[in-house]
């Protein structure tokens, strides 16, 4: 685990755009400028003339940690203690300890953070997943008609089977087919320190025109890189393992697009329920 924000990159690593980073970390914009500011993430160079910052791909490590600490409702000032001593977590326990009482319903949210550290866990919250569980797939081109909205943590999932649920409306109403399929496309970091946006999409198979706030476009041919997660797994936190296994995958390829979830198949408590995806550049994964 990586202690402090980094040296600065060596000849020949890249650097990342505060808005790649934002993308590849789950932070917002305006997170990374508040942790800037208090010290817990400061890039590693930013341009003198235009002001633009640039981090390492090595922060972002620390940037899950963080975000991780921050959807505990962890305040900074403690951040900056748990980020002090990554090693031991004496830090995270001292303060688990005295809201245990208040949120003991939130034990496994403390364990990734303390298996994010390296510091050991109880639950195994993130082993559930690893680099190996990453699929390469082709995906065809296809119609989808989405709606894109802001959204908080607490009504993601609320949201997300009432766009849906609105979309198959749409669409059956303009005589477009279509399957129980459907995506999350995450544009922006939703937790306490973002709301979005996110992008719900239905691909189906038809002529219909737009209404209200329902899109529609054209998704081209691309391949991703996806975990499987079964409905056991399908909740938070343990879901948060499957994206840093992907994360952790996507170390010297190029990822392009929007982070997704993938909802291929009806739901099954007995098998996967969802592909935690991310396009990638296959030219580039290559090299």
């Amino acid at each position: 685990m990586t202690a402090g924000p980094g040296p600065l990159p060596g000849p020949g690593v890249p650097e990342l755009g505060i808005g790649e980073f934002a993308r590849r970390s789950g932070l917002s914009l305006k997170a990374l400028r508040i942790y800037d500011a208090r010290e817990l993430l400061p890039p590693v160079r930013v341009d003198e003339v235009s002001g633009y910052r640039y981090y390492a791909p090595d922060q972002l490590e620390r940037a899950h940690t963080i975000a991780l600490l921050r959807r505990l409702e962890m305040p900074l000032a403690t951040i900056a203690d748990v980020l002090a001593q990554p090693s031991t977590g004496a830090a995270v326990r001292a303060w688990w300890a005295a809201r245990q009482r208040d949120l003991s319903d939130r034990g496994p949210e403390v364990d990734l953070v303390l298996t994010s550290l390296g510091a050991g866990a109880t639950l195994d919250a993130t082993g559930r997943f690893g680099v190996d569980d990453v699929v390469i797939t082709s995906q065809p081109a296809r119609s989808v008609a989405t709606i894109q909205q802001h959204v908080s943590q607490e009504d993601l999932v609320a949201t997300i089977m009432a766009d849906v649920a609105e979309l198959r409306l749409f669409l059956t109403a303009g005589g477009a087919s279509f399957g129980a399929e459907y995506w999350v496309l995450f544009h922006g970091a939703v937790g306490f320190d973002g709301d979005g946006p996110i992008e719900v999409c239905v691909p189906y198979e038809g002529l219909v025109a737009p209404v209200g706030p329902v899109t529609l476009r054209h998704e081209p041919a691309h391949t991703v890189a996806y975990v499987p997660v079964t409905a056991a797994d399908c909740r938070y936190p343990t879901i948060i393992g499957a994206y840093v296994a992907l994360e952790t995958w996507f170390i010297g390829r190029r990822a392009v697009g929007a982070v997704r979830e993938i909802y291929p198949v009806p739901w099954n408590d007995d098998g996967v329920v969802v592909h935690v995806a991310q396009p990638i550049d296959l030219d580039r994964a290559r090299r």
